[in-house]
């Protein structure tokens, strides 16, 4: 299929940018802060997530929550904008549920770094009615570099509650107004502010013509920046064949016909806004694990939920110990030694593979790119 995908999903592009388009960098020995510094926050604490997503890419994970927040906090005071990015997401936890969350945003931008948010949204709204909490967000965020990504995933109420695995179906339409909210700040600070994004992963709840036809029309209101559709990948902890055999009942049979349906909706122009694209299964194909070392290692370090340093934001689980780096820490010297740690030219990917652990889209990318660079 083309590749229809913003800027802002050209991964190796960005990792060039991090590295000065310096390629001999790689396995040098110099530690070079990743690209992209995750921190999975630990839910309330309480519970890891507030919804039930059959399609959750962690549904299988061992789901330990710690509570390390004021350490990390004063390690990214110390790491300054070593690391560009500052991305707040999750393995099995949804962010927005931690007291400490606004926090860390503020202090990603007081050290001179970019933030990234992924989330469900569903508490949003309740947010910024009690907080000021879009509000504060769109304040001391910087330019569209900054963004805020809303894993909708369906157009309907009632898809949205089958999808997310609750029955509350008004709080659908509570996302849709923070949305909404949230954009209006931006207009009412001149368009000063954060990206706006909405994700919709397409599961057989949310998978109808009227599904799609809505959400693309509540996007055009709203005026979000940019939505993705793509299928959702079979979630992390699986053996490889396990996966093949998600491949060939929903992701192979199913490519063609979402992309059909969609097909009067897709943008022909970057300029557009909403920018509507669809992220095809093959950037996430169980068959493209065809190379043997790590680089992903320069793009993504994860501070994991437990309070363990993960490899990568898609290992930051008890489920894959052999993963971790280190425990979290506010030292940077200690910090700096798991970096190179990371950087070792040594790491079989196989590693990770025979244990059901497996890259995301970006390290698929990056991991294949660097392996035809190699020869």
């Amino acid at each position: 299929m083309k590749d229809t995908r913003p800027p802002a999903y050209h991964f190796w592009e960005q990792l060039m940018e991090q590295m000065n388009n310096d390629t001999s960098k790689f396995f040098s020995g110099e530690v070079v802060y990743p690209r992209q510094f995750e921190v999975h926050l630990p839910g309330n604490h309480l519970q890891p997530c507030d919804l039930h997503c059959s399609h959750c890419a962690g549904k299988l994970f061992q789901k330990d929550l710690g509570t390390w927040e004021m350490t990390a906090l004063e390690l990214l005071r110390k790491l300054g904008n070593g690391s560009p990015y500052h991305v707040y997401g999750g393995a099995y936890c949804e962010p927005l549920t931690n007291p400490y969350y606004l926090t860390f945003l503020h202090t990603t931008k007081t050290v001179g770094s970019h933030f990234g948010i992924h989330t469900n949204g569903a508490l949003l709204l309740r947010l910024e009615e009690q907080v000021g909490w879009l509000t504060e967000l769109n304040r001391f965020s910087t330019d569209r570099l900054d963004y805020l990504s809303v894993a909708l995933d369906a157009g309907l109420p009632q898809s949205w509650a089958k999808t997310k695995g609750i029955h509350n179906e008004d709080l659908f339409f509570g996302i849709i107004e923070a949305l909404g909210k949230a954009v209006k700040i931006r207009k009412d600070a001149a368009g000063k502010g954060h990206s706006i994004r909405l994700c919709y992963l397409i599961t057989p709840h949310s998978a109808s013509q009227e599904d799609f036809d809505n959400v693309v029309s509540i996007a055009k209101n709203i005026g979000v920046d940019t939505l993705r559709f793509s299928i959702p990948f079979a979630s992390y902890n699986q053996p490889f064949d396990k996966v093949r055999e998600y491949k060939q009942a929903r992701e192979t049979p199913m490519k063609d016909v979402y992309a059909k349906m969609l097909e009067l909706h897709l943008s022909v122009s970057m300029d557009e806004k909403p920018y509507i694209f669809y992220s095809g299964p093959e950037f996430t194909d169980i068959d493209n694990y065809d190379f043997k070392q790590c680089a992903y290692c320069y793009f993504n370090m994860t501070y994991g939920a437990d309070g363990y340093v993960y490899k990568c934001s898609t290992t930051s689980t008890p489920t894959m110990k052999t993963n971790r780096l280190g425990k979290i820490t506010d030292d940077l010297e200690e910090f700096r030694r798991m970096v190179k740690m990371n950087q070792n030219p040594n790491w079989d990917t196989n590693n990770c593979f025979s244990r059901g652990a497996r890259c995301n889209r970006m390290g698929i990318e990056i991991n294949r790119t660097y392996a035809k660079l190699k020869g």
